[in-house]
């Protein structure tokens, strides 16, 4: 298609600020258009006579939101979590002006963007069809950092920039024709302390605010507080969350009508209160930064461990464990987070199944007449992880190149179970995060990803305190666990089965948001399409 005028000048101007080679698409025709919202069926009668017909606990006062309207409560939603944190050179972005080696922002491992594990850090490769600016990667990268990745016809293959505008809005466009309620927009609070990192996440703000506008998806600011032990870098993130409370305007939704509230004030996500380790404040200290944003007029939610409500293993134990509950009681909402608790092999056990159970039935206990504190389950499609990581699931005999997927069964398991369980919201991990092979969005099928084969072999070292390292011969001693041939590792990119559309996990997410409403009959096997 021929570009508009508008879009060619960008195009060619960010072309020009790096003299990387850019593809743009889009500007005619009905890209854009969304088709009218369909008002949501009416809940189905379940079918007593089956035991496994159990359907929502959302309560018989409870209604569907319905577009147009604010979130006035995360009850009945599913939302899913947006880390936004890609980016190139030549999107404009000071990280590629300022520091060449982090043009690829969360692209790159071992401060390249190159094929080969630890390489790269990506598992999946987005679906780039219908992206306005996309990046050809090693194509005039004048910093040196990337090579080309061949796709299977032998074209170079593309990607995208959370930076630019037009990929936050077509990810939000997604959320409204799938029928997604929104997402938490991550905050690393460690990295808006340097001032080039923070510009990115304040202008992928800046346009998600914009597109929850667009599309009428509901939308919440989540700070991550992993490495925030200090007084002084929470003191960063509270000064930052009245920032944002100011700047959009969000005590009175003038200016984000569909920002998520909760009780009657904007919400206010806090990832990594209760972990059992260093890296993460303890529930005791985190009180009075808690106190702080309350009276800033947030709501807020708490990011926890999968064992919080026992304590022990994931999660902080004993006089902590006790903080962490009465913490957990005084704020609005929270979620456990499970990634690398349970997977498709052991998830629908009697074991988790007994304890999601009880974690439900517990958590509901703590809302009160006056005040209600909504459990959001997080559920996620897979993981990956082996660029980065590649010793996870190295000797797992189930290890496939669709990420641990199961076609979406793993995927729908959770969302069957979670609701039958009696989940009242859900959190789903994550949209856009091909890092570590959680997203749900848009992803290219096993057959069209690029090569993650390098020009040049090399041994990949993983030591026996988890660390790794590259090097032209093999390696040996007492620390060293395996010291292996890249190439014999066979790392390649992940994909979406052939057998499935790329559209594949956003579709069952929207289906997914059904079933918790009682717009859809419960069922176990994956809805035909």
């Amino acid at each position: 298609m021929m570009l508009s005028k508008k879009k060619l000048v960008v195009a060619m101007m960010v072309g020009a600020f790096s003299g990387l080679t850019i593809i743009a698409c889009g500007g005619g025709g009905n890209d854009d258009y969304i088709p009218p919202a369909v008002q949501p069926e009416k809940p189905v009668n379940p079918d007593t006579s089956d035991p496994m017909s159990e359907y929502n606990s959302l309560g018989d006062d409870f209604k569907i939101h319905q577009d147009g309207e604010p979130f006035d409560t995360y009850m009945g939603l599913v939302m899913c979590g947006y880390q936004g944190w890609f980016g190139t050179p030549g999107d404009g972005s000071p990280l590629t002006t300022v520091a060449a080696n982090e043009g690829w922002y969360h692209y790159r491992e071992s401060e390249q963007f190159r094929p080969g594990v630890l390489r790269n850090s990506i598992d999946f490769w987005p679906d780039m069809s219908e992206y306005e600016y996309k990046y050809v990667v090693g194509d005039g990268d004048e910093t040196g950092y990337s090579s080309p990745f061949v796709l299977p016809d032998g074209s170079h293959a593309t990607v995208f920039s959370s930076y630019d505008q037009q990929t936050v809005m077509t990810h939000f466009k997604w959320m409204k024709q799938y029928n997604i309620d929104g997402v938490f927009m991550q905050r690393f609070v460690g990295e808006i302390m340097d001032a080039r990192h923070k510009d990115h996440f304040d202008v992928v703000l800046s346009h998600a605010m914009a597109a929850s506008n667009e599309y009428q998806r509901a939308i919440a600011v989540m700070y991550d507080m992993s490495g925030i032990t200090t007084d002084a870098n929470m003191r960063i993130m509270v000064d930052d969350a009245q920032k944002l409370m100011n700047e959009y305007s969000l005590s009175d939704r003038t200016k984000q009508k569909y920002y998520l509230y909760e009780n009657g004030k904007p919400t206010l996500a806090l990832w990594g209160a209760g972990f059992n380790d260093n890296n993460h404040p303890k529930p005791s200290f985190l009180r009075t930064y808690v106190e702080q944003l309350k009276a800033q007029g947030w709501s807020i939610m708490l990011g926890c461990p999968g064992y919080w409500r026992q304590g022990g293993n994931d999660c902080v134990s004993g006089a902590e464990h006790t903080e962490l509950i009465k913490l957990i009681k005084a704020c609005d909402a929270f979620i456990p987070w499970y990634v690398g608790r349970y997977g498709h092999d052991n998830y629908t056990n009697a074991d988790w199944q007994t304890r999601i159970k009880q974690d439900i039935a517990t958590a509901k206990t703590y809302s009160t007449a006056s005040h209600r504190v909504v459990y959001a389950e997080h559920i996620f499609p897979g993981g990956s992880d082996r660029n980065m990581h590649p010793n996870n699931g190295k000797d797992n005999p189930d290890h496939t190149n669709t990420g641990f997927r199961f076609g979406g069964q793993f995927y729908w398991n959770q969302f069957y179970y979670d609701i039958k369980n009696g989940a009242q919201a859900i959190y789903v991990g994550m949209f856009d995060e091909i890092d570590e092979g959680t997203a749900i969005f848009k992803q290219l099928n096993v057959s069209k990803v690029p090569s993650n084969v390098a020009s040049q072999d090399y041994y990949v070292n993983y030591t026996t305190g988890g660390s790794y390292s590259m090097s032209s011969t093999q390696r040996t001693g007492s620390s060293i666990q395996w010291s292996e041939l890249a190439s014999s590792l066979d790392i390649r990119f992940q994909g979406i089965d052939d057998d499935k559309p790329t559209d594949h996990y956003l579709w069952l997410t929207g289906e997914g948001r059904k079933m918790l409403n009682g717009q859809t009959k419960m069922t176990k096997d994956i809805p035909l399409r």
